[in-house]
């Protein structure tokens, strides 16, 4: 006598069969896009915009990218400004639509990090040291 939940189980154990053979020939090509943190064009002095945040050293940098109407609606977002070498020159972090902190770097002939200057509304700008630098 068969069981009647069996064509039941075995339309489960076919969907899951299906999902985890779909997850591992899928899955890998999917991460590298969910682990990219920049935009993937980016334009020089133009607006990019994210709800995370990366720091890579001294350097503030978002991660995946959103539109504005997506980020202006939360709570805490970020804007990130890129020059011709799509290096961070701006990063501004707003709470609630206003500046709370801008972060500013320059760079040598190099490509290297020259300075970096934090503002906080309301304060002096502050120079932040570099490393190797006295």
């Amino acid at each position: 006598m068969e069981c009647a939940a069996s064509p039941r189980l075995r339309v489960f154990a076919c969907r899951l069969r299906l999902a985890l053979v779909c997850g591992l020939v899928l899955g890998p090509c999917a991460l590298p896009a969910l682990a990219r943190a920049r935009p993937e064009v980016i334009r020089a002095e133009v607006s990019y915009y994210s709800d995370q945040l990366v720091e890579s050293g001294s350097v503030r940098d978002i991660g995946t990218e959103r539109n504005y109407e997506e980020v202006f609606k939360l709570y805490t977002y970020y804007e990130v400004i890129y020059d011709e070498a799509e290096r961070v020159i701006r990063c501004l972090e707003y709470k609630r639509g206003e500046v709370i902190r801008t972060d500013r770097y320059r760079y040598a002939a190099d490509g290297s990090l020259s300075e970096h200057v934090i503002e906080v509304p309301g304060e002096p700008a502050k120079t932040v040291p570099l490393p190797g630098s006295k």
